[in-house]
């Protein structure tokens, strides 16, 4: 009986361990079409129907034009990067990359995970789609 229970509760250790271990991974959400949004785990997760370098620089703007100030701009042939810095002291991150030569996939985070977060990076997205046309 005795070695029984250990190998039950050597079981049950294993399964939630093998569970903790996967956690971090968390679960991406699938974009699925042209122009949508999703926002999970503290980013809003978009495919754009434009090429990179025009989602860089409307981003850009409009983190400029919603009176964020832009702290860092990088930009290469693989990935792009705007962090912005709101009046109360909040991160904006917008990565973007391309897919394909007219798509792009970008994710919005806008501070940790909590009040407001989704309803700032919806407005920052809004505001990128509206500069994009």
């Amino acid at each position: 009986m005795n070695r029984r229970t250990i190998s039950l509760t050597g079981c049950v250790l294993l399964a939630a361990l093998a569970g903790l271990s996967l956690a971090p991974l968390g679960c991406s959400p699938t974009l699925v079409g042209e122009n949508t949004a999703v926002y999970s785990m503290g980013k809003l997760r978009a495919r754009v129907d434009r090429e990179m370098n025009a989602v860089y620089e409307a981003s850009v703007k409009a983190l400029e034009e919603l009176e964020v100030t832009v702290t860092e701009k990088k930009k290469d042939a693989f990935a792009a990067r705007v962090v912005g810095k709101t009046a109360d002291e909040r991160t904006i991150t917008i990565r973007i990359e391309p897919e394909g030569d007219a798509s792009t996939i970008m994710s919005i985070r806008t501070g940790v995970i909590g009040e407001q977060t989704e309803a700032r990076a919806r407005a920052i997205y809004d505001k990128i789609r509206e500069i994009l046309g």
